[in-house]
């Protein structure tokens, strides 16, 4: 992940502050993530990390600034990552198992996984100007996705009928449902989840030249209950 600009455009960041801003901003969104962005405070943070509230402004000048180089953050690996994949010479399946990964990987560490968790629940809460600009990267995350189900379209690879809109939203959904709960399920590890969810996703897109088009189910309608009449005298 890239480090945000310091707060100071004056002088030039040394690899000592990125890692201390790092670890500061990781603090903050594990915090945000915890007690949410409205609930926390810069010192809620600042006491997290064992040092003076006023010591924080020598990495980001408020709290909204804190909150957008989160997001910023929660983001922009995963557009980097995306790129990669698509880019890439995998098939189209592979590619939808590679996109889920990279969408669900950063949970199996902290604060990886309160970086997405905080961009999911709290972006909107960012002021203006900041809240665009997040915006912007999550629709560029979101149109990545789509180009990869448009691609795999085209080369024959995912069906025809397939609409790339809604398909992108059905496996944004289903990754965000994952991340937006408190709590994994206890009975399945992160690497089960990609692997499942890859074949719900892959069971219901990949094309099957040895499939009809359309199938259709017949479904037996209940039989009635044959109720006794009772005669009243």
């Amino acid at each position: 992940m890239s480090t945000p600009e310091p707060v100071s455009p004056r002088w030039e960041p040394t690899p000592r502050w990125e890692r201390r801003c790092r670890e500061v901003l990781g603090v903050a969104a594990t915090v945000f993530a915890e007690k949410g962005y409205a609930g926390a405070s810069t010192r809620d943070i600042a006491e997290r990390l064992g040092v003076r509230q006023a010591s924080l402004y020598y990495y980001f000048p408020s709290k909204e600034a804190a909150l957008a180089a989160i997001c910023e953050l929660g983001v922009k690996d995963f557009i980097d990552n995306l790129r990669g994949i698509i880019g890439g010479p995998l098939s189209a399946a592979d590619k939808l198992r590679a996109t889920i990964a990279n969408h669900l990987s950063p949970l199996r560490s902290h604060p990886e996984a309160d970086y997405i968790r905080v961009f999911l629940r709290h972006r909107h809460e960012l002021p203006d100007g900041s809240r665009q600009s997040i915006a912007a990267l999550a629709r560029t995350y979101q149109g990545l996705i789509e180009q990869l189900f448009l691609e795999g379209i085209a080369r024959g690879q995912l069906r025809a009928d397939l609409d790339p809109k809604l398909a992108t939203l059905a496996l944004l959904g289903l990754c965000n449902s994952v991340i937006s709960n408190r709590a994994l399920p206890r009975s399945s590890s992160i690497d089960d989840i990609i692997d499942e969810y890859a074949r719900i996703v892959t069971g219901g897109v990949i094309a099957s030249r040895d499939l009809q088009a359309v199938s259709r189910i017949s479904v037996a309608k209940p039989k009635k209950s044959r109720v006794s009449s009772v005669k009243q005298r």
